[in-house]
């Protein structure tokens, strides 16, 4: 090559530099405001005393001690035609993460086939809502595993219980294991760090991140298939339930399961959480659950 086109496409070059970086200028997007609003997570359980969790919402991008964002100044009921509970604050310790879970607990059992109403007085709002504990309960037909199966999440393995359906009717499924786990296991994908443990063990509910309909399966045989959140050891012991919900507290973990999808996957769009049954004022649900008989499953590898 000629030494004068060496020069040519040299200078060419810089000028195309100049040119590019002279186009570069940096901007400032001013932040929107940003309206704090009240999470309000409630399933009323027959059988069982309420236990409501009140907490705000901060700006994604914030770093918040999630101690911090506990509504305590609240005053809450839950009421039915026959009495009112008034609800207080306690807590339970969180021996995985090493801190105290805050919630608000009543004190009287919730009874089936009842209408409940929530009322929470908080920041000079009031919210209310109802719900109805008469929710039917399934029946485990049997518990499979596969080694492998493949989700938009990759491959994983898999626990499976099988149930029938409620016939005529809609319904909504979620699953929960209980088991021990200590810190041999792994969260997922990374190491179990818990200073907390120690040489133990502790007992840990998995609730499953998805839920499901029966959508053109009334009455007929349904299967979860589920990947289990720790990791297990052969022979590892764990009691498995299926969840019932309600189509409130359906339509609010279905919306939180899309929205991770949307995190994860640039080809889903992504989703917001809209207003449901609290309206403007908060975001969350005041449902009923109910939870089939415990089965016995024991990891085979």
């Amino acid at each position: 090559m000629r030494i004068e086109n060496i020069k040519n496409i040299c200078i060419g070059l810089v000028l195309l530099t100049i040119s590019v970086s002279g186009c570069v200028k940096d901007i400032s997007i001013p932040q929107p405001d940003y309206t704090e609003r009240a999470t309000i997570q409630c399933s009323l359980e027959p059988g069982v005393v309420p236990k409501l969790y009140l907490y705000k919402t901060v700006p994604y991008f914030d770093v918040v001690d999630t101690r911090e964002l506990f509504i305590k100044d609240a005053i809450i009921t839950i009421s039915t035609d026959d009495y009112t509970d008034n609800l207080v604050i306690d807590s339970t310790y969180n021996y995985i993460k090493c801190e105290y879970e805050y919630f608000f607990r009543g004190f009287f059992p919730v009874i089936p086939n009842k209408k409940y109403n929530l009322t929470v007085l908080s920041n000079g709002k009031t919210i209310t809502a109802a719900t109805n504990t008469n929710l039917p309960t399934v029946i485990i037909d049997s518990i499979g595993y596969t080694d492998q199966f493949k989700d938009i999440y990759g491959e994983h393995e898999g626990v499976i219980p099988y149930f029938h359906d409620i016939p005529n009717q809609s319904n909504y499924y979620r699953y929960e294991m209980t088991r021990e786990v200590d810190t041999t296991m792994k969260y997922r994908e990374g190491k179990l760090h818990s200073p907390c443990i120690g040489a133990g063990s502790v007992t840990v509910l998995e609730i499953g991140r998805s839920v499901y309909n029966d959508i053109n399966a009334s009455g007929e045989q349904m299967r979860l298939i589920i990947e289990p959140s720790y990791s297990h050891k052969e022979g590892l012991p764990g009691q498995i339930r299926v969840e019932t919900l309600d189509k409130v507290t359906y339509d609010f973990f279905n919306q939180l399961d899309k929205q991770k999808l949307g995190q994860t996957n640039p080809f889903v769009e992504p989703i917001f959480l809209t207003n449901g049954q609290f309206g403007k004022d908060a975001l969350g649900y005041f449902g009923c659950i109910t939870r089939s008989a415990p089965v016995l499953f024991i990891f085979p590898e």
